[in-house]
């Protein structure tokens, strides 16, 4: 009886300590993911030592509308707290901008951390002795802040993907392309030629789609991205009426160009919108268009949304985000 009591025991406590080592406590799952649901962020500012105006200066810049879509919805949801209330699951949030204003301090400053409690997490603190020199603070950085976010929940949602991914249409994009990126479960192959290939993720309220094509290459300015993505989508997207496929929509300012570099790949990313010829569908799209490892080609990646009569920011940041997995 003492033998077996002995090594039961000594189960036991190998099993206490490897909850111990995994973590952090006695059998309590800890798991380091940050918190928070798609677009939203964590306010931490003590309104009431604040003038309207300053709060209404701070507020506009948060919810300034999402570039390129075909409705009006802000970049962020914002959840504001004090900074006496701002503890525990709001600590743990994705996305935390916080205001610390106190007389008492001698300097001003601004600061982003990542990832100091969780991860993926973007903490942004603003200190200062004075409100305005706070909200100068806030306003000279605010581009900076709003992309420390914007690409935290890019983010966020890459580390989902991967979790759950499709890897059978990966090895293909491989195989086929000769990148690596991240194809979140659901998709399916809608269609494939030799330079192309359509990916689907169908609900009965909205759909979402990435393309990858391969050109001839061509000088990338936005004239000619958006006049192969139209002639690409031509010959391979049939709509749902006959005769009916998508076009990028001619819309003054749109779309949106800019150069990025994605990891060691350099290319140019579009923001816009596409409508469907002989049809009254539309929506948002995303893309990144580079010069194929082979320098012949051009390859690009476009994720882009259909979505009736729902938001679409989320959506579309979604296809965004698999666009921007590329390795």
């Amino acid at each position: 009886m003492k033998k077996i009591s002995y090594f039961a025991l000594c189960i036991v406590l190998l099993t206490l300590s490897s909850c111990r080592n995994k973590s952090g406590n006695m059998g309590i799952k800890t798991e380091n993911f940050s918190t928070g649901k798609a677009g939203e962020m964590i306010l931490a500012i003590d309104s009431a030592y604040w003038s309207p105006a300053a709060m209404t200066a701070i507020y506009k810049v948060l919810h300034q509308p999402q570039p390129a879509i075909n409705q009006i919805e802000p970049m962020f949801d914002v959840i504001q707290c004090s900074n006496a209330d701002y503890r525990a699951s709001f600590m743990r949030h994705r996305n935390i901008l916080q205001f610390d204003y106190s007389p008492d301090y001698s300097t001003n400053s601004f600061e982003i951390e990542r990832n100091p409690l969780t991860n993926p997490q973007v903490l942004i603190r603003i200190k200062g002795n004075q409100q305005d020199s706070c909200l100068a603070l806030f306003l000279k950085h605010q581009d900076e802040i709003v992309k420390a976010m914007y690409d935290n929940d890019i983010a966020r949602l890459q580390n989902a993907h991967r979790k759950l991914n499709e890897p059978v249409i990966e090895k293909k994009i491989k195989a086929k392309f000769g990148i690596t990126m991240t194809v979140p479960s659901g998709y399916f192959i809608g269609r494939e030629e030799e330079d192309f290939l359509w990916l689907c993720f169908r609900t009965p309220k909205n759909d979402r789609f990435v393309m990858i094509y391969k050109s001839p290459r061509y000088e990338l300015t936005t004239e000619n991205i958006v006049a192969e993505r139209d002639r690409i989508t031509k010959a391979y997207i049939q709509g749902a009426v006959a005769g009916a496929y998508p076009i990028v929509a001619q819309l003054e300012g749109y779309p949106l160009a800019q150069n990025l570099t994605l990891r060691y790949h350099n290319g140019v990313e579009l923001r816009g919108l596409w409508e469907s010829v002989r049809d009254k569908m539309g929506g948002p799209f995303y893309s990144f268009t580079q010069v194929a490892p082979d320098s012949a080609s051009v390859i690009t990646i476009d994720g882009f949304v259909y979505a009736p009569q729902e938001k679409k920011r989320d959506y579309l940041r979604e296809v965004e985000a698999v666009v921007k997995s590329i390795q």
